[in-house]
């Protein structure tokens, strides 16, 4: 819907769509723009799309050409990034990786299966092909709040671990649930709706300041830290409409480097 919208363009999402949310996509895009436009929800979505992109080309102008996106879902950007000495590797659940492999373009990224609660991401891209000796990126878009807050600490120290010096990693953060206005909560209450029986219930919320701490305390130093709403305001087109100054100003998004 983004992509529709000119807020985004990535040509691949549409066909990774199971049917069911195929059908949902083809119901909303016969509403008037307007009324898309004023989705909150589709605005942070871009915010945090568009910023996580943006780490991308820092990463590829910094000659950085390993690139891994950790519980990688649906993710396009193997493909929307892909170029000549780019790897790509996207770490996820098997039962996801095979039925997107179904749906996706050939080539892409190297899948790596990996239980993130339960297995060390580092050992499985390290046996996965991952060059300790060179750089990377992590990207945990919208992962954190899935994981026990040991579980992410975990994660991170351990990637620190392996990564070479000048490895980065880009990650957001949930906050508490009744930080932001009373629009936020509602928001958050709809979201939690739209999950129900899904078994993706936020298990880590956190402030902006213990956000920065946990990076910090896993071995990383940490060089932007930024709101959801910040990154909307510097990124999405205005064109677009999106009532970007309600996202909740409370949404974390913090990079950091492996010095």
């Amino acid at each position: 819907m983004l992509t529709d919208m000119g807020v985004l363009a990535d040509p691949f999402a549409a066909r990774m769509l199971i049917p069911s949310m195929g059908a949902v996509v083809s119901l909303v895009r016969r509403m008037p723009y307007r009324i898309r436009a004023q989705s909150v929800t589709l605005a942070g979505l871009a915010a945090r799309v568009l910023w996580f992109d943006h780490q991308v080309t820092k990463a590829v102008e910094a000659s950085i050409e390993q690139i891994v996106v950790v519980g990688a879902g649906y993710d396009s950007r193997a493909w929307r990034f892909g170029r000549p000495g780019i790897q790509f590797f996207e770490l996820d659940h098997s039962g996801t990786q095979r039925d997107k492999a179904r749906r996706a373009p050939g080539g892409g990224p190297k899948y790596i299966e990996a239980d993130l609660s339960g297995q060390s991401a580092a050992d499985a891209l390290v046996q996965g092909g991952l060059d300790e000796s060179q750089p990377s990126l992590f990207i945990f878009e919208g992962v954190s709040m899935y994981l026990d807050e040991a579980v992410v600490r975990r994660q991170l120290g351990e990637l620190g671990h392996i990564a070479a010096v000048g490895s980065r990693v880009a990650i957001d953060f949930q906050p508490p649930r009744d930080a932001g206005t009373q629009r936020n909560r509602r928001q958050l209450r709809l979201q939690q709706i739209a999950r129900a029986g899904s078994g993706e219930g936020f298990k880590l919320v956190i402030d902006r300041v213990e956000a920065v701490e946990l990076v910090q305390g896993c071995g990383w130093e940490v060089t932007a830290v930024i709101s959801m709403r910040e990154a909307a305001h510097d990124l999405v087109r205005r064109e677009s409409g999106l009532p970007v100054n309600s996202i909740n100003d409370n949404k974390t998004l913090v990079a950091a480097v492996r010095s």
